[in-house]
């Protein structure tokens, strides 16, 4: 958990914008699959599609009014939770089928504007959550994540790759004359196989990086 991290988790709700729309898109036409994964999961429209599509869906953010919006638009659906907490320490190792992000990716300070800012190059934030779902991953399970031309894209292919294993671009977006936005697909090359994890989410004292827990009305 970073220095800034109290600070983040008062951000905000990250509003519905062209790389949301992008993303949702993307789930709807993605196949079904058990257990899936949000994060950043903001207002939810992206859980909301993941829900629809996958046994048990799990949206995070970092902030609690993020995950307050994301638990208000799917909290008809029986299989979704929605949980406070910083990426994904919340989730257990070879957990997880899908995880999707809409991540900050401009290359500015992701403590000063958190909800855009991805780091120096932009893809720290997104370079931190590739490792982390390079564990929590199920093999053959897949890391789709947004990323921009604006940041080193470059650099968080290279690492998707090494972490991972197989990395595609599933989708590019012009925004303005200036930006492009990529969708970004890895999948978790197979070494052995996984046993069907009997949970998902941490308990409590086991390895989170701060405390995991539902959004409080």
């Amino acid at each position: 958990m970073s220095e800034c991290s109290p600070a983040i988790s008062e951000a905000g709700v990250y509003p519905v914008s062209e790389d949301t729309l992008l993303l949702a898109r993307f789930v709807e036409r993605a196949g079904r699959v058990g257990v899936a994964v949000e994060v950043g999961c903001g207002s939810g429209l992206a859980t909301l599609e993941l829900a629809r599509r996958s046994e048990y869906t799990v949206g995070v953010d970092i902030s609690e009014q993020a995950a307050l919006a994301a638990k208000s638009r799917v909290e008809r659906l029986p299989n979704v939770d929605v949980v406070v907490s910083d990426r994904l320490s919340a989730l257990r190792e070879r957990s997880a089928d899908l995880v999707v992000s809409n991540p900050p990716y401009l290359p500015c300070d992701y403590c000063s504007e958190p909800l855009w800012c991805g780091g120096t190059s932009g893809v720290e934030f997104s370079a931190k959550l590739a490792l982390q779902a390079a564990e929590v991953l199920k093999e053959n399970g897949s890391f789709v994540v947004l990323a921009s031309s604006l940041a080193d894209v470059e650099s968080l292919v290279e690492l998707m790759r090494e972490v991972l294993g197989e990395v595609a671009v599933e989708e590019e977006y012009r925004i303005g004359l200036f930006e492009t936005l990529y969708i970004l697909r890895a999948r978790k090359i197979p070494l052995h196989s996984d046993d069907i994890p009997e949970k998902v989410l941490r308990g409590k004292g086991e390895g989170a990086e701060q405390d995991v827990r539902p959004p409080s009305l």
